[in-house]
Parts: C-alpha cells; structure tokens; sequence
C-alpha cells in the first residue's frame, strides 16, 4: 500500500522541480527582450563583466594586504624532544648520558620601524592599481553594453529584413501565379512567365538568407548575454528614429566630457601614477633597513628543578633587539629593478598619450558617422518613395502587356534594394546616434531604451 503512496509523492516532487526549473530559464530569458533588459541580463551574466569584477576584488585584497604590512608580525611555537646519548642539559649546561625529556617554548614580534619608505609606497601605487581595475570594470561594463546594444539592433534590423523580404516574395507570387493562369492559356511570353518564375525562386532563397542570418545574430546576443539560446524570445522594437538624449557637441566638447565622465583615460593616469610609485618602491631598496624585534622564551627538561608549569617561570627569557640591514652589494638586483620600473613608468606615460590620442580621434570618427547616417536615410527615404511609384506603375504597365518581364523585374528589384537599404540605414542611425550617447556619458545602463 505504501509503495505506490511514494512512487506519487516522488512523481509530484519530479514534476515540480521541472517547473522550477522551467520558471527559472523563463525569468532568465523572458518572452520579450527590451533592450534595457538584455542590457541588465549583460552586465549579471556576461563572462568579461565577471572577469572584470574579479580583478577589481583581486587589487582590493592586494590594497589591503600592503596596509597591513605596516603591523607588527607576531609568531609563537614550542617544541618536545626524546633525546638518547650525550647531549647537553638545556637547563644545567651540563652533559648528561641518559634518556633525557625537555621542552621549549617562544613567542617573539617583529616591526619594521624604516624602510626607505617602501611600503607607503607599495599602499599608494597600490591604491592607483586598485582604482584603475574600478575604472576599468566600468568601461568593461560600458563597452558590452554598447554590444549588446549593436547585437540588438543587428537582430531588429535582420527581423526587419526578413518581414521586408516577406512581403517581396508575397509581391512575386501573386504575380507567379496571375502568370500560370495566362501562360496555361498562352495568354503571355514564355520568356515572361519563367522570369517571374525565377525571380520567385531567387525571392525564395533570399528569404531563407535572410532568416539564417536572423537567427546568426540573435545568437550572438544571447553570446553576450551569457545564456542559454532560444529562438522563441522576442524583441521590443526600437522607436522608428533615435532622439538624442542630450544636445549633439562638436568633436571637441565630446572627447571633454569622454575624458572627464569615462574610464578610458581615467584608468591610464592612475595606471601612470601606479608605474611611478612602484619606482619609488624599488628606489627604496637602495636605503637601509630598521626593525625592531622582542621575544619571550623558556625551557624545561625531566632533570630539572620544579614542575613544568615552575620551570617555565624561572627559565623565563626576554629579549629586545634593533637590527640595521645596510644593502652594500645585491648583485646589480637593486639597480635593476629600478631600470625596470622606470621603462614600465614611460611606458605607461606612452599609454596614456595613445588613449588621448585615440579618444580624440573616435571624438571625430563617431560625429561624422552620425552625420553620415543620418543624411544617407534621408536620402534612402526619399529614394524608396520614388521607387515605390516606378514600381506601381511598371506594374500597371505589365498588367497591361505594356512592358514585359524583364522591366517590371528591374522596377521591382530597385524598389525592393531601396527598401532594404532604408531599414539598414534606420537601425544604422539607431547604433551611432548611442554610440555618440556612449561618449556623450549618456550610456544605456538603467536607460529606457
């Protein structure tokens, strides 16, 4: 009577974890993808985003570790021996033959009172280091946002595409099949019929194109999204064209406002900074050393005279002592640590002059891929409304027997490549009027999109 009571309570507990399981992929990946979103999932999930903020915690506990260095070292042990033979008594000093039994015990501390200043100056280059990797989490965070963004645009503009290439082949088969009816009555060309046949037969193909690459580019957003690929989710459409979240600056005022409100050139001075400081620390080594040291110590031994807990007491040892270390000769280690650290100080000085030079560049590059885009819309629009009205009449006229195949075909496939290209150059205005948001300091991240 039991067995079957369990094989329905193992039953129910196996269909609920699926639906947990099935609830959790579910929130993960939701039927509709908005692109703020795809954005959030982005910066929990995607794996340079991870890394990034791994290295940050690896410099915080690198930043604290060189604090801690300033503190007093602190060590005790102690220690049991069975000797055999002739040794030394350590409580008599005197020798013994015997089986003999003794025991130590210590506890001693060490400070560093001077150093040359190394380790203040290992806080601060350290300091720098771990304010760069913050920095450059956040460019990390910055820069896969805009991905995802260009990803989600890719994969808008393919979904576009492929409804476009729809509606051609649509066009086509109407045409294909008012083409059957006259060509089985031998009422049009057979040179006419088997391009609208082709023609259909090229439309076919070009959709199935299209729709693979639909699919390519929705997998490379869920690539930076870090999640399972499902091909059921959908997008939330963009706006049909981009508003600029603040007013668009000339190249100038842009690489400004990228240099003050972005890590890019942030990170690079205080990676600068941190080459500079670690000169100093090597530069240390060539100065001495001071320490202070003290120390407790006691023994204890079968012959001797009391308890354990007695001869710990009167064979109490204390001790105080300063050492001065004095670098006189290291094998030229010291000198060429130094000449290390100061290549990595210009080379981190060439670094930082490269990223403003670059940055000032892209300031340039990314204005006038705005302004390109924008006219080359324009331009599209006005193109597709006057192809769209060739077409209309080219195919009243073909309807007509006016003109034959091979012109209705050049009228439609003007108008179809001017469709296409409008919506490229939509969602072409859509990804560089943010990437000038990007550099703007108007990113995406917590934005509507």
């Amino acid at each position: 009577m039991f067995l079957p009571i369990r094989y329905i309570v193992c039953l129910f507990a196996a269909i609920g974890a699926a639906a947990m399981q099935v609830n959790a992929q579910s929130m993960l990946t939701p039927d509709t993808l908005t692109l703020e979103r795809s954005i959030t999932l982005a910066l929990t999930h995607n794996r340079n985003v991870q890394q990034s903020r791994l290295l940050a915690e690896h410099q915080a506990i690198n930043l604290r570790q060189t604090k801690q260095n300033l503190l007093p070292s602190l060590e005790a042990g102690m220690g049991h021996s069975y000797s055999q033979g002739r040794f030394i008594n350590p409580t008599t000093n005197q020798y013994v033959e015997e089986n003999f039994i003794s025991g130590n015990q210590h506890v001693s501390s060490s400070l560093i009172l001077f150093d040359g200043l190394r380790m203040f100056h290992n806080i601060t280059q350290q300091a720098h280091a771990y304010r760069a990797t913050q920095l450059e989490e956040k460019l990390t965070e910055e820069q896969v946002a805009l991905d995802v963004t260009a990803a989600y645009i890719n994969v808008l503009t393919a979904k576009d595409i492929v409804a476009q290439i729809d509606s051609q082949v649509a066009v086509t088969q109407r045409q294909v099949e008012r083409s059957t009816a006259l060509f089985d009555e031998g009422a049009i060309a057979p040179g006419d019929y088997y391009d609208l046949k082709g023609q259909y037969a090229s439309d076919l193909n070009s959709l199935n194109t299209a729709e693979n690459t639909l699919s390519e580019n929705l997998l490379s957003l869920f690539r930076l999204l870090n999640l399972p690929y499902d091909e059921r989710v959908s997008l939330a459409p963009l706006q049909e064209l981009p508003l600029p979240k603040a007013p668009v600056p000339d190249a100038q005022a842009l690489y400004q406002t990228a240099s003050e409100r972005l890590g890019i050139v942030k990170a690079t001075d205080h990676w600068q900074q941190q080459a500079k400081f670690s000169l100093k620390a090597a530069r240390s080594s060539y100065l001495p050393t001071l320490s202070l040291g003290a120390g407790l110590s006691s023994n204890y031994s079968k012959d001797g005279m009391g308890s354990y807990y007695t001869q710990m007491q009167n064979n109490l040892g204390r001790s105080v002592a300063f050492s001065l270390s004095i670098p006189i000769f290291s094998r030229f280690q010291v000198r060429n640590n130094v000449a290390r650290a100061k290549l990595n100080v210009l080379d981190a000085e060439q670094v930082a002059q490269s990223r403003r030079h670059e940055l000032q560049q892209t300031a340039h590059q990314v204005l006038f891929n705005l302004e390109a885009a924008k006219e080359r819309y324009k331009n599209l629009l006005e193109q597709v409304i006057h192809y769209t009205e060739s077409f209309r009449i080219a195919e009243v006229r073909f309807n007509a027997g006016a003109i034959n195949s091979v012109d209705f075909l050049f009228a439609k496939n003007k108008m179809d490549n001017a469709n296409a290209n409008l919506v490229i150059a939509r969602y072409q205005w859509h990804l560089r009027q943010r990437i000038v948001d990007y550099y703007n300091g108007e990113l995406l991240i917590g934005a509507a999109n």
